[in-house]
């Protein structure tokens, strides 16, 4: 099951690319990626491999900073 699901979902995201879907349509497509990892319909590995597919990091300043918070609700620095 994690497999199919993995590979629908890569393809709504190069479907989304090749029409050159907007910031706020990946950002969706995030949290549909985070469900299906929470629930165990994808691994970690995955989901990040999706994550990266989406492109966020070259489109938005602070990626990794606005994602951490995301999903813990603060930000913690590395020092």
């Amino acid at each position: 099951m994690q497999d199919s699901t993995f590979e629908d979902m890569k393809e709504r995201i190069e479907i989304g690319l090749s029409n050159d879907f907007p910031v706020q349509s990946r950002l969706i497509m995030l949290g549909e990626i985070f469900c299906a990892a929470t629930h165990g319909l994808i691994s970690l590995k995955q989901g990040y491999e999706l994550e990266d597919l989406l492109g966020l990091k070259d489109l938005i300043e602070d990626y990794g900073k606005i994602r951490q918070i995301g999903f813990s609700g603060e930000f913690v620095s590395a020092a």
